[in-house]
C-alpha cells in the first residue's frame, strides 16, 4: 500500500497564522497611536515651556513694575480675557504699567494660539498665572492632556482660584526664576 504525505497548510494552520498576524499588527497600531500621543504632549510642553519664558523675557525687561504681572487666571480655561489695552505699545511709547498690561493681554492671546510666537501656536484650553514675590516670580501653565497631573500647582502657587489646575486630565508646568533690579 502506497503512503501520500500530505502536502501545503491545513485550514487550522492558516487561521492561527492569520490570527497571529493580526494580533501583531494591532499591537503595532497600538504602539504607533501611542507614540503619536507622546509626540503631541512633547509638542505641547515644549509650547508650554517656550511661552514662559517668553513671558519671563517680558518682565526681566520691564522689571521695574514687576508686581503689575501678577495675575491669577489667563488662558481660555480662566473663562475670562483681559480686555484690549488702549494704547498697543508695539506702535507707540508706553509707561512701564502700560506695557506690563499689554505684555500680559499680548501673551494671554499667545497662550490661546490666536498669536504666534517664537514658543509656537497655543495649547489646548490653557490656564496660566504669573506669582510675584518680591524680586523671585514663578510662571504656571496648565493645558488639557492625556492623563491626569500627578501633582498639579496648587492653589497658592497661582492664587485663587486655582481653576482648572486641579482638574483631571490636564497637564502642567511651572517655571519659577528671580529677577534682579535695574
Amino acid at each position: 500500500m502506497k503512503r501520500h504525505s500530505a502536502r501545503g497548510a491545513s485550514l487550522v494552520e492558516v487561521a492561527i497564522a492569520l490570527l497571529l498576524v493580526s494580533a501583531g499588527t494591532l499591537g503595532l497600531a497600538g504602539l504607533q497611536l501611542a507614540a503619536k500621543r507622546m509626540g503631541y504632549q512633547a509638542v505641547q510642553r515644549s509650547a508650554a515651556a517656550g511661552m514662559a519664558v517668553d513671558l519671563l523675557e517680558r518682565m526681566r525687561a520691564n522689571r521695574s513694575v514687576l508686581q503689575n504681572y501678577r495675575v491669577s487666571g489667563l488662558g481660555a480655561a480662566a473663562g475670562g480675557r483681559l480686555p484690549a489695552p488702549l494704547a498697543s505699545c508695539e506702535s507707540q511709547q508706553c509707561s512701564p504699567a502700560q506695557r506690563a498690561f499689554f505684555d500680559l493681554w499680548e501673551w494671554e492671546r499667545i497662550l490661546n494660539g490666536e498669536l504666534t510666537s517664537r514658543a509656537g501656536g497655543g495649547l489646548v484650553r490653557p490656564f496660566a498665572c504669573v506669582a510675584v514675590d518680591g524680586r523671585h516670580v514663578a510662571v504656571a501653565i496648565s493645558w488639557a492632556g492625556t492623563q491626569e497631573l500627578d501633582a498639579g500647582p496648587s492653589a497658592d502657587q497661582c492664587g485663587e482660584p486655582a481653576g482648572p489646575f486641579l482638574a483631571a486630565e490636564r497637564e502642567g508646568l511651572r517655571m519659577t526664576t528671580w529677577i534682579a533690579s535695574n
